[in-house]
């Protein structure tokens, strides 16, 4: 065999690397990784909120599409949502707000499919955030039951309708004015009365979007607010701004 007939590799002598460079490209590549992952990571992050905010500014929107439909009437769901069964229930059937919203947004997409936990997945969709789907928290900390497993018992929904707020001292259910149903004329401040915040909504550490979440106010507009440390449970401070005079 002529040496021009020779592969290549077999014409160089010492063409393969040695440890030590094979050791430092590995090395590069490990500090060109930690410095990109945290940027995706945020990237991600950013993406999930506005994905998140995108679905509440439809939700919003579906709202004052059904205002106008029915007399100028907030949605009467039956309670906060599927998970809460009839607690505190204002109808008698099982209607909740994807199916009350469902002319204007279709079919709740995230809604399990089968009955079966261990083979049900959530998926992210306009009534679930893809971020909360993530969260995992402690089971020492307030609401860990509301991850997981929660988000089937809620039929897919990681969003709670401000179905009846707390009284002025916040030590009881406001039950003589409560949001389902309620003449959308008599809201205080819409642009400040929240309708639907996100799950988990106590620790402020674990909100779904850099230590806040997405809410959808009274006048169908969504925004970000910032959680507290001072707050143990965002909805008990704050489910009842707006909906009322100061």
């Amino acid at each position: 065999m002529k040496p021009s007939d020779r592969p290549f590799f077999l014409l160089r002598s010492g063409a393969a690397f040695t440890l030590i460079e094979l050791l430092v490209v590995v090395a590069m590549i490990a500090i060109l990784a930690g410095m990109l992952l945290p940027a995706l990571a945020r990237a991600r992050s950013k993406a999930d909120q506005s994905y998140c905010l995108n679905s509440q500014k439809q939700i919003g929107l579906a709202v004052t599409l059904y205002e106008a439909d029915y007399a100028d009437r907030i949605p009467l769901c039956q309670n906060w949502g599927k998970a809460w069964t009839t607690d505190h229930a204002l109808r008698g059937d099982n209607v909740w707000m994807p199916e009350l919203l469902r002319p204007y947004l279709g079919t709740n997409t995230s809604k399990p499919k089968t009955t079966v936990r261990k083979v049900n997945r959530i998926n992210p969709g306009i009534f679930s955030c893809p971020s909360a789907l993530k969260i995992k928290m402690p089971s020492t900390e307030p609401g860990a039951a509301t991850t997981g497993d929660w988000f089937y018992d809620n039929d897919g929904v990681t969003y709670v309708w401000n179905h009846i707020y707390l009284d002025k001292a916040g030590s009881d259910y406001e039950t003589s004015k409560p949001v389902s149903g309620r003449r959308a004329v008599n809201v205080a401040n819409p642009s400040r009365a929240t309708l639907i915040w996100e799950i988990p909504y106590w620790n402020y550490r674990y909100m779904p979007h850099n230590l806040g979440m997405n809410i959808v106010c009274a006048d169908g507009h969504a925004e970000r607010v910032k959680g507290s440390p001072k707050e143990s449970d965002w909805w008990r401070y704050h489910s009842r701004d707006g909906w009322e005079p100061e």
